[in-house]
């Protein structure tokens, strides 16, 4: 007999020589609302010889049932009352974002983890353009598919189609937990709605702010041998050499700040973890676990910074100077670079960016450009990671001209 949709109906089971009843009850702990797991001894498994099938289960479920309503009903009746007048601020609050800290403490590699910048995402979603919305105000279970779409389009629409996309993204995921959590029946009401906002190639760069002007030139760049070639020759240490690991290698922000002397022989580079603001953990994928050849010009490099910074504390390539801790990368940007090249800073990325369009326009063939940035998939190298040269496209028109005139004799 199945409780109504959204009741905790607890699950049977036999331990030792009894049947008890496992179920969930609210409490607050450390003046924060928390689920916590709870058993009842119900009845002897000699006085209910059943087995541990779902059938038997069903059949004791029904000659237990007084004994469970005793103890499921004041939980459901508590329950049900609390969530018919939570709103959905209060259920982000209270609910969504304690899971979401549960799920960080889950171990890297579990489906389920979380990683501490997917939450700080959600937190700045959540601040920036949920929190104060009359949305939030609204009750959990009276949340419907009509009132999500009118938030979506009450947001600014000169915002991105992206960001639109990823606010309604996050507002998905809390129904689902809700869902889950049977703190709403379902179905799940940012299903049938869709996202407004601008798409990149529509917006006028002219009614973008410096800032977004910024942003947008900054994430599609890839520097060009000639930058990389005036930062090794013009920027201090340690931002020198930084820039160099990160333009002869391809590795991300968080992998370069992960880097220990241990993980280089002298040839190539192990990678071996990230570091995310103070959080340290394995790199997002298995194929980023991986040794990446180091040409002759960038071992010299580290050799002569190594000397100037030798390895000290926990081994950390790139460390400040006091604690040894590892370098913070957001003030090297901000502090040692622009100031030396003009301000012709395009970002970290940048030099991953730069790597993948220079190997392949010196014909390293897809598939080599994909294992040296590391990807699982090469349409993510070819789609964002080798950006088009206008020039090198006609000279490979010309190249075309040259052939059907002279190999095929085509007139005009």
């Amino acid at each position: 007999m199945a409780r109504p949709r959204g009741e905790q109906q607890g699950q049977l089971k036999l331990r030792g020589g009894s049947w008890i009843l496992k179920y969930y009850e609210d409490r607050i702990v450390d003046g924060k609302p928390k689920r916590i797991r709870t058993t009842a001894t119900l009845a002897s498994y000699a006085d209910y010889p059943f087995k541990q099938t779902e059938s038997d289960l069903d059949r004791l479920r029904i000659k237990l049932k007084s004994q469970i309503d005793k103890i499921l009903d004041p939980i459901n009746g508590q329950r049900a009352s609390a969530m018919s007048t939570l709103s959905l601020g209060e259920f982000i609050e209270t609910s969504y974002f304690p899971r979401c800290m549960q799920r960080q403490q889950l171990p890297p590699g579990n489906e389920l983890h979380l990683e501490p910048t997917t939450t700080e995402g959600y937190e700045d979603i959540w601040n920036v353009h949920v929190k104060n919305a009359s949305v939030a105000k609204i009750p959990l279970r009276n949340f419907t598919a009509r009132s999500g779409q009118e938030f979506l389009e009450s947001l600014p629409q000169q915002l991105s189609h992206q960001t639109h996309q990823r606010i309604k993204s996050f507002l998905s995921g809390i129904f689902s937990w809700a869902i889950n959590s049977e703190a709403l029946p379902g179905p799940n009401p940012m299903e049938h709605t869709k996202a407004g906002g601008q798409r990149k190639k529509n917006r006028n760069v002219q009614h973008l702010s410096i800032r977004e002007q910024k942003v947008r030139a900054s994430n599609e760049h890839a520097y060009t041998l000639e930058e990389v070639a005036d930062m090794i020759k013009k920027l201090p240490e340690p931002a020198r050499t930084v820039c160099a690991v990160a333009a002869f290698t391809g590795l991300t922000r968080s992998e370069l700040r992960g880097l220990k002397w241990t993980d280089y022989d002298g040839k190539e580079i192990h990678v071996q973890r990230k570091i995310v603001g103070q959080h340290e953990g394995p790199t997002k994928t298995e194929e980023r676990e991986t040794s990446i050849f180091v040409i002759p010009l960038l071992r010299e490099i580290l050799a002569k910074y190594k000397k100037q910074f030798p390895p000290a504390g926990d081994g950390w390539i790139f460390r400040g100077n006091k604690l040894y801790r590892p370098l913070d990368l957001d003030n090297v940007s901000r502090r040692d670079i622009p100031q030396h090249i003009n301000g012709a800073w395009f970002g970290w990325h940048a030099f991953r960016r730069g790597i993948g369009t220079r190997l392949y326009e010196a014909d390293v063939r897809d598939k080599d450009v994909q294992m040296i940035l590391r990807h699982a998939d090469i349409s993510t190298s070819m789609a964002y990671y080798i950006k088009p040269d206008k020039q090198r496209g006609e000279r490979g028109l010309l190249k075309l001209n040259k052939t059907v005139r002279e190999e095929y004799g085509i007139k005009a």
